[in-house]
């Protein structure tokens, strides 16, 4: 079968020419370019590479030889949801890096080089620029993400351990969406400042700040209200909630926790100083004991810490970057 004649390359060739044709075309020759001048890196498929062995491998050798027993419960079959509980401390971390490293230097660099004078030259705008080069470097950051998750399913299907597919895909999904958000962050500082080395230098101190000691600031806010405002224990707990969620980073565990739950309640309320006052006091609820440990029961997660507001906080770290990167793109001398 020619290559012409392949239905899967017919496909792409469809889709390629759909948006070529749609409202989408000013930004999408340049997110297209970016794709394929990155994709041939072979530092790219490096990268893949430490997913699979970082990522699926261990977790998976892991599972097969009952290591994760200790995340199922006690008598039940072993799941997927055991891998991702796994997983989740490998990802948190490592996935924005990757990103940072992908993004960075996707308009500084060209800045440095010359070569975005030529670019602004063509028909095109500036923030077709920063749309075509985010687009194009999500793309990129996409690939070991997916062939990671791909790769710890293949293992999985063949094997004994039964596949949560609900919560799978979901945190597949969610582990995509945090992927893109760090890369729109690191393009947002390219677009920003005038060098790529102060982009990375800049993007991987905010990312250490945001692993390293992010986690101190909802509990250090507090308690600086509770000592010098006077506030009760119940707004204490929701100024350490709320301002914990507001990290990217803690926004995706909790996501991916409450997946792996039933209710994200435990997941929301382990981010506070105190979790049995956050579910007593601040939710209405009571602990109860329970096979699996304790519960926060009869209690309800008010709209702003529920999933769809949690999502959101995730979201903020995408567009916020893209609008003040753009907004910095457009006053920038080159």
């Amino acid at each position: 079968m020619s290559a012409g004649e392949n239905p899967v390359t017919r496909l792409l060739g469809d889709i390629d020419t759909s948006i070529k044709n749609s409202e989408f075309a000013d930004w999408y020759p340049v997110s297209k370019k970016e794709f394929r001048d990155t994709v041939r890196s072979p530092w790219i498929w490096l990268l893949s590479f430490i997913f699979i062995v970082l990522f699926a491998l261990p977790a998976m050798l892991g599972l097969y030889f009952n290591i994760g027993q200790q995340f199922a419960d006690a008598g039940a079959s072993l799941t997927s949801d055991a891998y991702v509980q796994f997983a989740l401390p490998i990802t948190a971390p490592l996935l924005p890096a990757v990103a940072i490293v992908i993004g960075y230097a996707a308009i500084a660099r060209e800045s440095e080089r010359g070569s975005l004078k030529i670019l602004l030259s063509l028909p095109y705008t500036r923030g077709e620029i920063l749309a075509g080069k985010f687009v194009g470097r999500s793309a990129i950051t996409l690939i070991p993400v997916t062939v990671g998750l791909l790769t710890a399913l293949l293992v999985l299907l063949p094997s004994q351990i039964e596949v949560a597919w609900q919560t799978y895909l979901l945190f597949a999904l969610v582990t995509m969406a945090y992927g893109v958000v760090f890369t729109a962050f690191a393009i947002g500082l390219s677009a920003a400042l005038k060098t790529a080395r102060r982009t990375m230098a800049a993007s991987l101190g905010i990312y250490v700040y945001l692993q390293v000691f992010w986690s101190n600031l909802g509990p250090g806010l507090g308690r600086l209200l509770a000592d010098h405002a006077n506030i009760s224990q119940v707004t204490r707990l929701h100024v350490e909630l709320f301002v914990s969620l507001l990290s990217p980073i803690t926004a995706y565990r909790t996501l991916v926790q409450g997946l792996l739950q039933e209710s994200a309640i435990l997941s929301r309320i382990g981010l506070t100083s105190n979790p049995q006052a956050a579910c007593e006091e601040m939710l209405g609820g009571t602990i109860e004991m329970t096979q699996t440990g304790p519960q926060c029961a009869e209690a309800a997660l008010p709209p702003q810490y529920g999933t769809v507001a949690v999502v959101g906080y995730l979201l903020l770290w995408l567009v916020v970057p893209l609008v003040a990167g753009y907004f910095a793109f457009e006053g920038k001398d080159l």
